[in-house]
């Protein structure tokens, strides 16, 4: 009963830190959106690269491994 108490406890605490990451990218989202219509940050002549030239879902991983080693979770927005 201890191992199903503990098991319980890992995944709940997984669904959390999850919950706290995608409320986080959320934020962040929004922030973003919100200094680019008020003129805060300037994206003319920013060019993205067509999707099928960048493998997205490597990328992901890639930069929330380095995240998540470093730290133990994602790192919240800054308000700079």
């Amino acid at each position: 009963m201890h191992a199903l108490d503990d098991g319980v406890a890992e995944i709940a605490s997984a669904t959390q830190r999850a919950n706290r990451e995608i409320h986080l990218l959320r934020a962040y989202r929004t922030r973003l959106i919100a200094d680019v219509v008020t003129g805060k940050l300037d994206v003319r002549g920013v060019e993205l690269p067509a999707l099928d030239e960048v493998d997205v879902l490597d990328d992901i991983e890639t930069s929330e491994d380095a995240e998540v080693n470093a730290m133990g979770t994602m790192e919240e927005p800054r308000d700079d």
